[in-house]
């Protein structure tokens, strides 16, 4: 049953992270819109399943196992990292969104700009996470 659990977080994780991929295709500002209106929807169904797997874990693993301290930090960096994905990078696909103009240029530019710092801190923040798994350092 774990590995089932495990396999729905994974899924809702990897959608979440498709952001990163796809912003930098967007060309103007109506593909934005259509393509907000499309994650919006996506990610509400990610949070979703990421916070009913979350719960699962409680019944298929144990207490002490979820209480350890290298996993609550890297839970909590993990947790950083969807909130600089909502914080900047939905603000940004936002305010494209509604902008008056045809193509935005210099609001897509930002974006992407965004786009690739939240990328490699993400990156980073994911290699430390997989360090502790790895290394169980606390």
């Amino acid at each position: 049953m774990f590995y089932v659990v495990l396999t729905f977080h994974l899924l809702a994780v990897t959608a979440k992270l498709a952001v990163l991929f796809l912003i930098p295709r967007l060309k103007d500002v109506e593909q934005t819109r259509r393509f907000l209106v499309t994650y919006r929807k996506l990610d509400r169904t990610a949070d979703i399943v990421l916070w009913g797997t979350g719960l699962a874990f409680f019944f298929v693993t144990s207490f002490q196992y979820l209480m350890q301290m290298w996993l609550i930090v890297s839970m909590l960096l993990y947790m950083f990292v969807f909130y600089m994905m909502k914080r900047f990078l939905m603000r940004g696909l936002t305010e494209v969104a509604n902008s008056r103009k045809i193509h935005a240029e210099k609001e897509l530019k930002t974006l992407r700009f965004q786009n690739l710092c939240v990328g490699l801190f993400s990156v980073f923040l994911m290699g430390c996470i997989a360090f502790m798994m790895i290394n169980k350092p606390f």
